[in-house]
């Protein structure tokens, strides 16, 4: 941690927020300062260019450093290492080596010089200076201990000649290191060895069949040898469309044979329309489709992927052309007018929907679906009864097809909106009684409670909700009916945030924290990945594993782990701060009470946007905690008098979670939280046309009413996992 001793209280504070992890909070404190000359020291400048290079921003790292003469002597040469790592991360090897030499002279200590041994050694490898590289990853080990055998795993990948990387991979102990030697001895059969048939039976030794296939590839000598591989990479895509191994053997087919025929288009086409990029199989597909090889099932799959895409005017076109066989006409006429209500032609969806059922009265699925999606318009049109008419008769006419529990469901809350209170309690009990396993099983149990409370009928009300209470006390449903009986929502029962201690849990991470600051990520993941699997071995270690995790923001991994430690019984409050963690919480609620934002609700909704993964990515391009489109923070960040701007800035927690509450706020402005949760996730225009409908100034009613499941289950999620923060870090906050 870098300490400045000064008198200047703004440079407290700026060391402070970086000391806390906030090391935006501290760059923009230090912008005034370094605006003057007088208190722009070398310090301030090497305080603010180590807060830039925690939040990524090498630009700024180089625009603070670049031609200041103390960079080698102030701090250590600290300013040289910052200099370093900044070029390399930005792909400037050359000027990283030259950075990283000149910073080994002025290191402290033996452990800071083999640090920046490293960092030198890690420019030399990208240079591909193997010599030079291996010599310096293996001077590094022997002051680095603890990841010596990292550094050992890296010299061996630079090593010439299976027996002299044999000699490294003897001297490793450290079971990862050692796991993964045998696939280092691939890469090194290959780009040091250069004996291709070798490496490529290492990597079939390795499981890593697409990666033998390109070296088999790269050997071939005849054009019926390259054949063989090209077939055996295809024949990999066309077993199993979409996999982790598809997408291996596409990457080596576009290196070593980027021309594919049309055949070949078309199976790399249908496994695209699976895991992606859509753009390029809408094109692969489009193309086997003019050139008349496409089936219709593919036809239907391309119309599939536009929709992905946006492109509905060119998926309607495409799915008007399958009219056999009948299943699939009856999916894509359905799937036709759901894009013709995308475009608003409702005229056109609706006169769609209706005739969907005459030509496939026996089509359960796309009957039932047409129907449904008909009544729901007709709420849209506010017209209730007519909908409420139609769904039963749609659940009369289909009773096992997919939408008919919603159905009765839906129409039973339309009763419940207009007064029926007594006919919706009894068909809501339906609803529990038929459907119990179904989505709508504990939806009905809870509205059933609120309809026989309506029609007074409090017995038989709260007999409903204690059911509820039993049945899943976690569940948004049970929450709302704990209050409805007076009682607080279930909350699990309070443990002080300590863990158990475990020596090689403690070891592991370590190892991973100081690999991660060396920049060699690769080598901290597979720590990473072996801490995960040895977790299980007991409950404590469950614990200790997945607080570890969690306290370095990995807490999809702390999710997965805390729900293992549950179901093992461990279901006090550190086995639910595990699934349902925090990061910065004091700038949670120090930004959301500053916004007169409940504390809870923002954690809540950081849980369900990113699982609080401060690097998550949405496939729209929304980043960080509270996902956070680039246009939109850069918008809200001009609004807040940001110095400077960068879109990597949305990855940084402290820039995040402020430009999301500030937007959060905004959605939130003259109306109830769930209505502006609804917004955050599906827009206002959509919220102002659902708060139209009967009933919706109600915030349970206006919930149910939303017609887009994956928005209704957002705002339930978000509500019920509002009341699990508070009662685990917000107590009071409201």
């Amino acid at each position: 941690m870098m300490v400045v001793r000064t008198s200047d209280s703004t440079v407290v504070a700026a060391c402070d927020a970086l000391a806390q992890g906030r090391p935006w909070r501290a760059s923009r404190a230090l912008v005034p300062v370094l605006r003057d000359p007088q208190r722009r020291t070398p310090d301030v400048v090497l305080l603010a260019a180590t807060a830039a290079a925690e939040w990524t921003g090498w630009k700024e790292v180089r625009d603070l450093l670049a031609g200041e003469p103390w960079v080698d002597t102030v701090q250590a040469g600290r300013g040289r290492v910052l200099l370093a790592r900044a070029a390399l991360e930005t792909g400037a090897d050359s000027l990283a080596r030259v950075h990283a030499e000149a910073s080994i002279a002025s290191a402290r200590d033996p452990r800071d010089r083999a640090r920046r041994l490293v960092i030198l050694a890690r420019a030399l490898d990208r240079l591909d200076m193997r010599d030079s590289a291996r010599a310096t990853y293996l001077l590094a080990s022997h002051a680095l201990p603890s990841i010596s055998d990292w550094l050992l795993l890296r010299a061996a990948a630079l090593t010439p000649g299976v027996r002299g990387r044999s000699t490294l991979y003897d001297a490793i102990h450290l079971a990862p290191a050692r796991d993964r030697a045998e696939r280092v001895e691939a890469q090194a059969l290959e780009a040091v060895d250069g004996d291709l048939a070798a490496a490529a039976r290492q990597y079939l030794k390795e499981g890593l069949v697409a990666q033998a296939l390109r070296l088999r590839a790269r050997a071939a000598r005849t054009s019926a040898q390259r054949a063989a591989v090209r077939r055996e990479l295809v024949a990999i895509v066309d077993a199993s469309p979409g996999s982790s191994a598809a997408s291996e053997a596409i990457a080596v087919l576009d290196e070593r044979f980027p021309r594919l025929s049309p055949g070949e288009q078309l199976i790399v086409g249908r496994s695209l329309a699976i895991s992606g990029p859509y753009a390029r199989a809408a094109t692969l597909l489009r193309r086997s489709i003019t050139a008349r090889r496409a089936s219709v099932n593919d036809r239907y799959r391309y119309a599939g992927v536009l929709r992905r895409l946006g492109r509905h005017r060119e998926a309607i076109a495409q799915l008007a052309k399958i009219t056999a066989p009948r299943a699939l006409a009856a999916d894509a006429a359905l799937l036709r007018a759901r894009s013709l209500l995308e475009l608003n032609h409702d005229a056109a969806a609706k006169s769609l929907l209706r005739a969907i059922p005459k030509r496939f009265p026996r089509d359960t699925a796309a009957a039932s679906g047409a129907l449904f999606l008909l009544a729901d318009l007709a709420t849209d049109e506010r017209r209730d009864l007519a909908a409420r008419d139609a769904m039963r008769a749609l659940a009369k006419r289909y009773p096992t097809g997919d939408v008919t529990p919603t159905a009765v469901f839906r129409a039973a809350i339309i009763a419940y909106v207009h007064g029926q209170y007594r006919t919706a309690a009894m068909e809501l009990d339906s609803v529990d009684a038929r459907y119990s396993r179904s989505s709508e099983g504990l939806a009905s149990l809870y509205w059933a409670g609120r309809a026989w409370q309506r029609a007074g009928d409090s017995v038989r009300a709260n007999n409903r909700w204690n059911q509820l209470l039993v049945r899943d006390p976690l569940s948004y449903y049970s929450a709302r009916a704990a209050r409805r009986l007076g009682e607080r929502p279930w909350a699990p029962p309070p443990a002080p945030d300590v863990f158990p201690a475990i020596p090689a849990v403690d070891s592991s991470f370590r190892r991973a924290d100081l690999l991660t600051r060396l920049g060699m990520d690769n080598e901290a993941r597979l720590e990473y990945d072996a801490a995960f699997a040895a977790a299980g071995e007991s409950s404590a270690r469950l614990l200790a594993t997945g607080a570890a995790f969690r306290d370095r923001g990995l807490t999809s991994r702390s999710i997965q782990i805390g729900w293992k430690a549950i179901a093992r019984g461990e279901r006090d409050a550190r086995a639910y701060r595990l699934v349902y963690p925090i990061a910065l919480g004091d700038a949670i609620v120090e930004q959301a009470r500053a916004a007169h934002v409940d504390p809870g609700l923002v954690a809540a909704l950081i849980r369900q946007e990113s699982s609080f993964n401060p690097h998550a990515t949405s496939a729209p391009g929304a980043r960080g905690l509270m996902q956070v489109m680039p246009d939109v923070g850069k918008a809200i960040a001009r609004s807040l008098g940001y110095p400077y701007w960068d879109p990597a800035l949305l990855y940084e927690p402290d820039v995040n979670l402020e430009l999301g509450i500030s937007h959060l706020r905004s959605a939130l402005a003259g109306r109830a939280a769930v209505r502006a949760l609804a917004a955050y996730n599906a827009g206002d225009s959509r919220v102002a046309r659902w708060s139209r409908k009967p009933g919706a100034s109600d915030p349970e009613v206006f919930i149910e009413r939303i017609p887009y499941p994956e928005t209704r289950d957002y705002v339930r999620i978000v509500e019920r996992n509002g009341d699990l923060y508070r009662a685990l870090y917000f107590e009071g906050d409201k």
